[in-house]
């Protein structure tokens, strides 16, 4: 019994030593890797026909730098109107566990100019021309699509708080009539909202 408790240490010793030699790699696939550019456009914004580009810079493991761009121009006077612009910087933090999930500050800075379309969920003749600025937090996780990490997809959610500056008018006979003028107002709630297809510049993990 002795010999057969001092064979089962020896095969244990030697088990943990050979796991300290040679330790299981982790295969868990990092968002970034720091000086890597990564381009994106949010496909939830595309979809309202808002085109959405933009890139992230990783400064180092922790922290990252977003700029989106949203641009939109289409419609006459005689019919539906979108015409909007929009810039939206960010900061991230990422978190622990493969740096997936993340907490953000951003701003978003734009103007508009819109007639029916999407100024129908709001009035069904009644359009508005504003500027747009604000800014919140941010919390979101990248789900890379493939072993490397080059793509990935990139889900977040931001709050806080929206000021506009705008004016509403109608349109007669193909000329814009102006209802009221200088009008403002602060929206508390989602500031951003995004699914965007992330493609990543440069070294990827091995």
């Amino acid at each position: 019994m002795k010999k057969i408790l001092l064979m089962l240490t020896v095969l244990f010793a030697f088990g943990m030593a050979s796991g300290q030699k040679h330790p299981i790699p982790d295969k868990r696939v990092s968002c970034f890797i720091p000086g890597n550019l990564d381009i994106r456009t949010n496909l939830l914004y595309d979809v309202l026909l808002t085109p959405t580009m933009g890139f992230e810079w990783r400064l180092n493991e922790k922290i990252g730098i977003k700029l989106d761009g949203s641009w939109a121009h289409w419609g006459s006077s005689h019919g539906r109107v979108q015409k909007i612009w929009l810039v939206s910087p960010e900061v991230r933090w990422y978190l622990p566990d493969a740096r997936r999930f993340y907490l953000g500050v951003g701003a978003n800075f734009g103007e508009a100019n819109i007639y029916k379309g999407l100024a129908k969920l709001l009035s069904s003749d009644t359009g508005y021309q504003a500027t747009i600025y604000g800014g919140g937090v941010t919390v979101g996780y990248r789900l890379p699509i493939c072993r490397e990490g080059r793509l990935a997809i990139d889900f977040n959610l931001g709050l806080g708080v929206t000021h506009f500056k705008y004016d509403t008018f109608s349109v007669s006979n193909g000329y814009r009539v102006y209802k009221e003028r200088d009008l403002s107002k602060n929206f508390w709630g989602p500031t951003q909202a995004g699914v965007s297809f992330i493609w990543r510049i440069g070294n990827t993990n091995k």
